[in-house]
């Protein structure tokens, strides 16, 4: 039996932190000292993305049977093939899969005709699905630290060196259409603002977790680095 039951969730944006600063330091922008030019499209991009975004997110654990040196073998018959993704999870016996999705933003962005108000809305989408995936996240291991479980950090397929074509294994076992979101041919997930990712779970408090951005080779540029926006 896997230790986080399947669990569709209502994410709520009003209780997010944090989207007002990534938003700013993905646009390199100081929003205590926004040029009037800007400050229009932040606040009508802002009100709308408030009024009409709102997120989903699905999840569900899956037992550990076997974790080789390139492969990791579940009991549902599903074989994640990957070296990385091996060494990381090496000591856990369940992995989270989780898909987040934010629905209303390729509405908005469709009736959108200003490239400039395009940008921030499109910069508004990815601080949305930032933040409320992350708040999924720690949603997830808070619940679990209360039952001395512990969780690894969260990596995404098409990140690293982790297989794109691990998209379809997610959505196999995870079915997230049932939150509207789609999977096309080319392992492009649809609504444009959803994000997956998949992290263990272990018995012992994992001492010097890596996280994706130690891969990275843009994480000295990044907004989203090591969380620095939380």
């Amino acid at each position: 039996m896997s230790t986080v039951k399947r669990q569709i969730i209502e994410i709520p944006i009003h209780e997010l932190n944090g989207m007002d600063r990534m938003f700013g330091s993905m646009l390199n922008l100081d929003l205590e000292n926004l040029p009037t030019k800007y400050k229009s499209a932040f606040d009508q991009t802002r009100e709308l993305s408030f009024q009409h975004f709102t997120m989903k997110g699905v999840y569900e654990s899956f037992e550990v049977d076997k974790i080789d040196r390139d492969t990791i073998r579940l009991k549902n018959g599903t074989a994640l093939e990957s070296k990385l993704m091996a060494e990381i999870f090496r000591h856990s016996f369940e992995l989270v899969f989780l898909v987040v999705s934010v629905a209303g933003y390729d509405e908005l962005d469709a009736a959108e005709d200003n490239m400039f108000q395009k940008l921030f809305l499109d910069n508004w989408g990815t601080a949305f699905i930032e933040c409320g995936n992350r708040w999924a996240e720690h949603t997830i291991a808070k619940e679990l630290e209360e039952k001395k479980i512990f969780c690894t950090h969260s990596f995404s397929p098409g990140q690293n060196d982790i297989p794109i074509e691990m998209q379809a294994q997610i959505f196999q076992a995870l079915n997230p259409e049932e939150i509207g979101v789609t999977l096309s041919k080319k392992y492009m997930m649809h609504p444009k603002k959803s994000v997956s990712g998949i992290f263990g779970i272990q018995t012992e408090e994992p001492e010097n977790r890596i996280r994706p951005c130690d891969l990275c080779e843009k994480r000295a540029t990044c907004p989203n680095a090591y969380d620095k926006l939380e």
